[in-house]
């Protein structure tokens, strides 16, 4: 039984470095440029954790549902760089009501935009809610790649998992996993927000109760993605939690 299991890991860990070099080998092999649009939604348990029977908090579930439901995000990523934005904002003229709900949303999608430079091993967070530009030095996720698989849309995808930390508004330590679904027919290593590394695109991608979900993919050969990252004053990530804690805790 033990030497079943043993081959079994060993063959997981050659089909999955053969898919990171074959995406390696892809991705300086040529210039290409490609597009995905992500929509939200919000995770199945959510709806079994959080179940209010009080009419307001019923209409505020529903509000962030549908807020979700509203937001539409765009990847754009080449050979050596990508930008994971917001496509849609929402008007002014909507009602108060809104907005708050739209900002309720947020914390399940995404509170900033965000870019990367895997050339310069960079990258760069803005933050919606106050324009922040916060700037940090890339470091490779550690994903644990499953062989677990399913099909979205026409692409076979595999199963990922990041444990990702970070501090919560009370200050206390929060780990939480990050699953990610990414097709390895797709070789390219971005996905949504600050998530990439993966031996293909992210077409799933779950964090907390927010779910991202590739609805339309577009590359293009032979091209290159141009942009720049946005201008204005910088700060850490260490300055910037620092900010956010002082900020929560007035």
């Amino acid at each position: 039984m033990f030497i079943i299991v043993k081959q079994k890991q060993t063959l997981k860990k050659y089909f999955f470095l053969v898919l990171a070099l074959s995406v390696f080998a892809h991705s300086y092999s040529q210039e290409f440029s490609g597009t995905v649009i992500y929509k939200v939604m919000l995770a199945q348990e959510y709806d079994s954790q959080y179940n209010p029977v009080d009419p307001l908090g019923k209409k505020v579930k529903e509000g962030k549902a549908l807020s979700l439901a509203k937001q539409v995000f765009l990847l754009e990523f080449d050979n050596s760089k990508s930008k994971f934005t917001r496509n849609n904002i929402l008007s002014l003229d909507v009602s108060k009501e809104e907005q708050r709900f739209d900002k309720m949303a947020n914390s399940y999608s995404s509170t900033y935009d965000y870019f990367l430079d895997n050339t310069l091993k960079l990258a760069m967070f803005r933050y919606v809610n106050n324009g922040m530009l916060v700037k940090q030095n890339v470091k490779n996720k550690e994903w644990d790649i499953t062989t677990e698989s399913k099909k979205i849309g026409d692409y076979l995808c595999y199963k990922a998992v990041y444990l990702k930390s970070y501090m919560n508004w009370k200050g206390n330590n929060i780990t939480i996993p990050v699953t990610a679904w990414f097709a390895p027919s797709l070789p390219y290593r971005y996905g949504p927000k600050e998530y990439f590394g993966l031996p293909g695109l992210i077409l799933e991608l779950q964090e907390s109760y927010g779910v991202f979900l590739a609805t339309e993919i577009k590359i293009d050969k032979n091209k290159e993605l141009k942009f720049e990252f946005p201008k204005g004053k910088t700060i850490t990530t260490e300055e910037y939690e620092k900010y956010q804690s002082s900020f929560l805790n007035n």
